[in-house]
């Protein structure tokens, strides 16, 4: 069991992390929703495992507990339902030497100049699932030529050049108000654009300083980079994916859980989602606290249920010695969810031993009324 020493180390931790400027340079590649600060999962990480231990996040989202864990030596495990968090998890966690993936980056960035100099498209090719209305002109032809030359490309060349596709979508598109206008399908206003070779060679860079940046805390700990941390990403519900992992397999987990009523993640994902064929609606409705679902009558209950199934399945492949840790927060407008989530994770056979709370700084927050989040650690209570 996570001993009391680790816990009383855990409760001297300053978890607001004031002034703390040591973001992963993978955090701000691909925008998502309600990310982690990777200070979080670095530092329970740290306290919580040893080097070569699984790492499990039910509820994966931008992938930073993942990027933590290879960081720090770890093997982890990712399930999420939304296929974009999937792609750009996968994308961060390439088990692959940095220089292996600069040589990628440079190949995809080579590519891309001598295609949209050399080829040509019209609006026509764009996919029949890509909205028009949400770029100009030049920015279609520009986003079509590169998707139809990089659906020639394979494996982690594949996985680099979708990730870094998806990533220059919004800033590139006619929406410049909140994220909430592209999530809620409203028409765009204005006339914005931008140069889609230069955002995707910029990405592209973003991700190559990154890997740097891992490899460089690789040697620091361990004098080598040899064995990177393996990383298996699951796309699919939390709910059902669970069941597939053996049990006491995992020796922490550590996951975000969607806030109650207050994001749709999988909407606020919606131009990734029309270029990649991905239909909404299906997986919307297997979101769990989606903002769409809060005002039916049994939201709440369906929520805590939801958490309640997952969490049931979380004690059967977590270790005996193992920790479970959330991080969970919920909005001010909203009915207050957390004591009942406390208590549905009791009951499946979970002791709380520590519940924690921080501030989210402004920049973070997805929603002005989500001013701060409760980190909770529990442990098996067998």
């Amino acid at each position: 069991m996570t001993s009391p020493h680790l816990i009383s180390r855990l409760r001297r931790v300053d978890w607001d992390f004031a002034g703390c400027l040591s973001e992963s340079g993978f955090s701000a590649i691909h925008w998502y929703p309600a990310r982690f600060a990777s200070q979080l999962p670095a530092t329970l990480i740290g306290v919580l495992t040893e080097p070569g231990q699984v790492v499990l996040d039910l509820f994966v989202g931008s992938g930073t507990t993942l990027v933590e864990a290879q960081r720090l030596g770890r093997d982890s495990i990712g399930i999420d339902v939304n296929p974009i968090a999937c792609l750009v998890s996968r994308a961060k966690t390439l088990s692959i030497s940095a220089n292996a993936i600069n040589k990628l980056a440079e190949e995809l960035k080579q590519e891309a100049v001598q295609t949209l100099s050399t080829m040509s498209a019209r609006d026509s090719d764009l996919p029949e699932t890509v909205q028009a209305k949400w770029y100009t002109s030049s920015v279609r032809r520009d986003l079509a030529r590169l998707w139809s030359f990089g659906k020639g490309y394979e494996g982690k060349q594949k996985t680099l050049f979708e990730a870094a596709f998806s990533a220059i979508l919004l800033p590139v598109c006619r929406e410049t108000r909140h994220w909430g206008y592209v999530c809620d399908n409203s028409t765009p206003s204005g006339s914005h654009g931008g140069d889609v070779l230069d955002r995707y060679c910029q990405t592209l860079d973003r991700f190559s300083e990154a890997y740097r940046d891992r490899d460089a805390d690789l040697m620091a700990r361990f004098r080598d980079v040899g064995q990177i941390g393996k990383t298996k990403i699951i796309c699919g519900d939390a709910r059902y994916e669970l069941s597939k992992l053996p049990a006491a397999s995992i020796d922490l987990v550590l996951t975000s859980p969607p806030y109650f009523g207050v994001s749709d993640y999988v909407k606020a994902q919606r131009l990734s989602m029309e270029w990649f064929g991905h239909t909404i609606e299906p997986l919307r409705k297997n979101e769990i606290g989606a903002r769409s679902k809060r005002h039916r009558n049994s939201a709440i209950n369906e929520y805590i249920s939801d958490l309640a199934k997952c969490f049931a399945l979380v004690r059967y492949s977590l270790k005996p010695a193992g920790a479970c840790v959330l991080v969970i927060g919920e909005s001010a407008t909203r009915e207050s969810v957390l004591t009942a989530v406390k208590s549905s994770i009791r009951d499946v056979g979970f002791e709380l031993r520590l519940d924690q709370n921080r501030r989210v700084s402004s920049q973070r927050r997805q929603a002005p009324s989500i001013v701060g989040e409760h980190l909770l650690v529990f442990t098996s209570s067998r």
